[in-house]
């Protein structure tokens, strides 16, 4: 999963979209003539402050470590004819700033020391810009329940000013699981009384978004036409890593429950789910018989 293309990376602030859309173009140099040199992590932060400046990422659970990176820039006119070794450091004050400012979302938690490992200090080398930190990374020791996040600050950088805003920044990591991902989706859908939404189809796709570390959501259950199922959401599938058994659940219908007889489970070795459940009564009743097969990460 060693991936430095930085464009993969998602930023909810200022040049969103990759590590730093802003440097897409690896020729555009911004114009810092009429500015004091600083060094700096290049990712703006929306209120100025310097508090919630962040990137994000996610990673598969795996016992082999992930690579990934971000920037340390040497913003100014020129660039030095030395090289700049800058100081790193892990600050947990950065991550309260962070859930303070985003106080309507779930709290990031500090991700432990053990799972990842980066860089104290980067050197700038003489007549360049920016250094790369890499950050390495061993998902399977993160718990699918939560984001993480590693928080950065410059604590120096060989006499240079370090910016004010811009000093600090919360790596946001997300875990998924092992069955996350994009399936193939077929089956039979039954609604009673109703021989029009009724019957079979094949050919679509569905994104398994995980759902703590052993469970998926199911977004989007269909009838035969193809339109959407309401009344079942909060879907989710729900696995013994042990046995391969499924359960299936709404949380917006309690009704909704495994088909009596049938084996739902999931079967690793082609990666393929297959699922019957069933809610409500009759006259109303409804159930779904669906097979899942992964192709591919979301």
């Amino acid at each position: 999963m060693k991936n430095k293309n930085i464009i993969k990376w998602v930023f909810p602030v200022l040049c969103v979209v990759g590590l730093s859309s802003c440097l897409k173009n690896k020729n555009l140099q911004p114009d810092f003539s009429a500015t004091p040199p600083v060094v700096e992590l290049p990712v703006a932060s929306p209120t100025g402050d310097g508090s919630v400046n962040s990137l994000s990422t996610s990673l598969t659970q795996s016992d082999t470590p992930s690579t990934y990176s971000f920037f340390v820039n040497y913003a100014a006119s020129s660039t030095k004819a030395t090289d700049i070794i800058v100081s790193l450091a892990v600050s947990p004050a950065a991550i309260d700033n962070y859930n303070a400012a985003h106080a309507d979302d779930a709290p990031i938690v500090i991700m432990p020391a053990a799972a990842y490992t980066m860089p104290t200090k980067v050197t700038i080398p003489a007549g360049q810009r920016r250094v790369e930190v890499p950050i390495t990374a061993v998902s399977k020791l993160l718990d699918p329940n939560f984001t993480y996040g590693i928080p950065v600050t410059i604590t120096d950088a060989s006499g240079e000013v370090i910016s004010k805003n811009f000093a600090s920044l919360v790596v946001k990591v997300a875990v998924k699981n092992q069955y996350d991902g994009k399936y193939s989706y077929k089956g039979y859908i039954f609604r009673e009384g109703d021989p029009v939404l009724s019957g079979f189809f094949k050919g679509l796709t569905s994104e398994l978004e995980t759902n703590g570390a052993n469970g998926l959501n199911f977004p989007n259950p269909v009838w035969s036409n193809g339109t959407g199922v309401g009344g079942i959401g909060g879907l989710t599938i729900n696995i013994d890593p042990t046995t391969n058994k499924v359960t299936m659940k709404s949380k917006d219908n309690p009704t909704l429950g495994n088909t009596p007889g049938y084996d739902n489970r999931y079967d690793p070795a082609t990666k393929t789910f297959y699922l019957s459940f069933k809610w409500g009564a009759s006259p109303s009743s409804r159930a779904a018989t669906d097979t899942l097969t992964y192709t591919g990460p979301r």
